[in-house]
């Protein structure tokens, strides 16, 4: 070991706190022993030490000068409680800015609020994702809750469709008379719009069952019977949706219908 090392590891120890059993300090102060100079500085080095040790032990604190530092330490932890506190205030403020437009976004229904032909009206709610009344699988309890509910249904609803799982439904105030909307579930949810004819009269359409298939993958079939206009929605081909509507046949007597 060198001198500079020597140095290096003694000015560690001068405040009386000698390490035992310590092979670097030993080699250290062996150093020291044979060279005065580093010997002599290391003695004053511990002199110096530890009469300033000594010295800051012996210093009383004022007593202002603890109250200034409670003073201080309370007002830093006032500041951090303000700012907790603002915080918090600021995260209920932000909250309610995100639950005021979530509720104007999804939760003020404007299911109502769609123009146009019927059919455009029916495939644009379809998309955008209907927001339905009441909720059953059974298709028969959806039939009843919309005439429960002021709904005029006619007498022949496609067969098969009904024999579907149903989704729910609901009626919609797209005329002077309410619409109804019955959502049925064939791992695609079909749409099924029943209107009357009075309330569209530029409705085009006939008692043959059309078909449109969309851009977006969709289908949109409408047609008429008797008194009442039917827009059927889904996400599927012309020949998924076509399945669902076979055996039934608009304009003919019901008991007539191949069930």
């Amino acid at each position: 070991m060198d001198k500079q090392e020597a140095k290096l590891i003694l000015s560690s120890y001068t405040l009386e706190n000698e390490p035992s059993n310590d092979p670097q300090f030993d080699a250290a102060k062996a150093v020291a022993a044979n060279d005065p100079e580093l010997a002599s500085w290391w003695k004053s080095q511990k002199q110096a030490d530890q009469s300033l040790s000594a010295s800051l032990r012996s210093f009383e604190v004022p007593a202002d000068l603890r109250s200034a530092l409670k003073v201080t330490i309370a007002e830093k932890e006032r500041k951090r409680l303000r700012f907790a506190q603002a915080r918090k205030w600021f995260s209920i403020a932000a909250a309610f800015v995100l639950c005021s437009y979530l509720f104007f976004e999804y939760g003020i229904d404007r299911s109502d609020d769609y123009t146009g032909p019927l059919a455009q009206r029916a495939f644009d709610y379809s998309v955008d994702g209907p927001r339905l009344s009441y909720f059953d699988r059974d298709t028969s309890k959806l039939q009843t809750w919309l005439t429960q509910n002021g709904f005029d249904l006619p007498d022949q609803l496609p067969p098969k469709l009904l024999a579907l799982e149903g989704v729910g439904c609901r009626p919609l105030d797209w005329s002077q008379e309410k619409v109804a909307l019955m959502c049925f579930n064939a791992d695609t949810v079909y749409h099924l719009f029943i209107g009357m004819e009075n309330d569209f009269p530029e409705f085009e359409a006939s008692e043959q069952i059309g078909y449109a298939q969309q851009d977006n993958g969709w289908t949109v079939s409408k047609w008429r019977d008797q008194d009442y206009l039917f827009v059927l929605t889904a996400k599927a081909t012309v020949d998924e949706m076509s399945q669902f509507l076979a055996s039934y046949a608009p304009g003919n007597d019901p008991l007539s219908a191949i069930r």
